[in-house]
């Protein structure tokens, strides 16, 4: 019985969210020279080692404080949660091997795998669980998975392998909020981690150059025996697009994300495969309502009518995108249809009659900031920019690099924001932790008590039906008062070398990593 609660009731997803080693797994011609026995053991070295291009540098490794994408496709390979996504999206055991609720879902039982290590050969226990846990709800921290676990209201240790989560009010999405590399396990009686990246993950953390590569090595004491399959992965640092192409097609690189355009441009070209799925993710155009004139809802509403996303889809995405709300439209069960948000339909005039409205007759200037090696954001800027002069509105774009753009997000200090989001298969995610007052996500200082009380009603909903009509409600709700505008959801492309057997999917890079293997 509590399975079957649990399938129904708490089994919800929440994702989050992003060298030169010849061909990183070509074997030597057979008519080939012996090597030399130093020479052999490269060459064996070389098979194993996976070459991902990777577009950003990662700003840090502390799973609870960073939320760059470029950081956790890292992280995520040297920590563990307490539970994983499998390929359905379904949420699995990882270091808890099952766990238990109680009928009135406010105590969770964990029950953690016996035997796992972490990295420095110390036993991952409940003391890690619970030091973990409450690592992340400790204000000081400023974890960005705070608000995940806001029901908590103790943690006990009841024996080395078992912990019970005591809740405040019963939480649906808490089993899927376990399963985020926010909430990874670290050992307790860590402080800094934002270089030594202790974890019982599937690697470990060998060496990192700034600017240049990431090199991660087989921990051979993971505790699934099956993984990971390859010996060492290389996140070799490529910010421009056109030298990622270049290095896959010459196969200095095994693996690489890459745009629709470069989809195209790859499709039918010999030694590479280009695979594709329908993201999670979406882009959004970020608007500070605590700035003026953004804190009043007439110009938030004016450039919502202004902004025209199906030329965003058809100019930044190729067509390869759907029209999105707060939830990704890939989330079928949760997401609302976008035909039913009346500030979809362009409408010029109006947005120009609401500015005047606001006391803006003739607009007035403003700030974009965006990330300057995404080019799909900065294109969106572009193509926003230029669809705002139309009602008055003069945006001057700032690119910023990766890691100035991260902490502008982070100081809740914007004005106009372009970025992306993953929206998670929980609707918790997508509502509670991007906009509640309280949310871990919310830098755009949005706050709305009615809100509020629909996400955290929906967050201790049993009944799937009625937990559903809340999140239309409060989509409903925050598509109208517009603190983000939601954009498009693409599709996300990687070419991939032939001899690598690798299958990214919505589950997340780490997911398909984990398992790839060298033919």
């Amino acid at each position: 019985m509590r399975k079957r609660v649990l399938a129904g009731f708490f089994l919800s997803l929440s994702l989050m969210l992003t060298a030169c080693s010849g061909g990183g797994g070509t074997a030597a011609p057979a008519d080939q020279a012996k090597p030399q026995e130093g020479q052999a053991q490269e060459q064996s070295a070389a098979k194993t080692e996976l070459v991902v291009a990777a577009e950003q540098e990662p700003v840090g490794y502390d799973p609870h404080k960073v939320p760059a994408a470029s950081s956790v496709r890292v992280y995520a390979l040297l920590y563990d949660s307490l539970t994983k996504l499998d390929e359905n999206m379904n949420i699995v055991p990882n270091l808890a091997e099952k766990w238990e609720i109680a009928p009135d879902g406010k105590t969770i039982t964990m029950f953690l795998h016996k035997g796992v290590k972490f990295h420095n050969g110390k036993d991952m226990t409940a003391d890690d669980v619970k030091f973990s846990f409450e690592r992340i709800m400790n204000p000081d921290t400023g974890a960005i998975a705070k608000s995940y676990f806001a029901s908590v209201e103790a943690i006990e240790v009841k024996d080395p392998t078992t912990v019970v989560f005591k809740l405040k009010t019963a939480d649906a999405a808490f089993i899927a909020n376990t399963a985020s590399a926010y909430a990874s396990i670290v050992p307790s009686g860590s402080t800094d981690l934002t270089k030594d990246a202790i974890g019982t993950g599937p690697f470990k953390l060998e060496k990192s150059e700034p600017g240049q590569y990431v090199l991660l090595k087989k921990n051979p004491d993971y505790f699934n025996k099956d993984l990971p399959k390859v010996e060492t992965i290389k996140f070799q640092i490529m910010k421009d697009e056109a030298e990622r192409l270049a290095a896959i097609r010459s196969g200095k690189i095994d693996i690489s994300t890459i745009s629709a355009d470069s989809a195209k441009l790859l499709e039918g070209k010999p030694g590479v495969q280009v695979k594709n799925y329908q993201s999670l993710e979406y882009s959004y155009l970020g608007i500070n309502v605590n700035k003026k004139p953004f804190d009043n809802p007439k110009v938030r509403e004016a450039i919502s009518y202004a902004v025209d996303r199906n030329q965003i889809v058809q100019t930044v995405w190729k067509g390869e995108a759907a029209l999105t709300g707060p939830i990704a439209p890939a989330i079928t069960n949760w997401a609302l249809d976008t035909a039913s948000y009346p500030t979809y339909k362009t409408d010029v005039e109006k947005a120009k009659q609401l500015l005047a409205e606001a006391g803006f007759p003739n607009g007035f200037e403003t700030q974009i900031e965006t990330a300057a090696t995404y080019p799909d954001m900065v294109e969106t800027a572009q193509v926003i920019q230029q669809q705002l002069k139309a009602i008055g509105i003069n945006a001057k774009i700032n690119q910023l690099e990766w890691g100035n753009y991260i902490e502008v997000w982070k100081s809740k200090d914007m004005n106009l924001m372009v970025g992306r989001n993953t929206s998670g298969v929980d609707a918790d995610r997508s509502m509670r932790f991007f906009f509640a007052s309280t949310g871990s996500a919310n830098v755009w200082n949005y706050s709305n008590p009615a809100y509020d009380e629909l996400v955290q009603k929906a967050l201790g909903t049993v009944d799937q039906a009625e937990r559903k009509k809340l999140y239309e409600q409060a989509q409903t709700m925050l598509v109208a008062d517009a603190p983000n505008l939601f954009l498009a959801s693409p599709k996300n492309y990687y070419a991939v070398r032939d001899n690598i057997d690798f299958t990214p999917t919505a589950a997340g890079e780490v997911y398909s990593l984990v398992k790839t293997s060298i033919k």
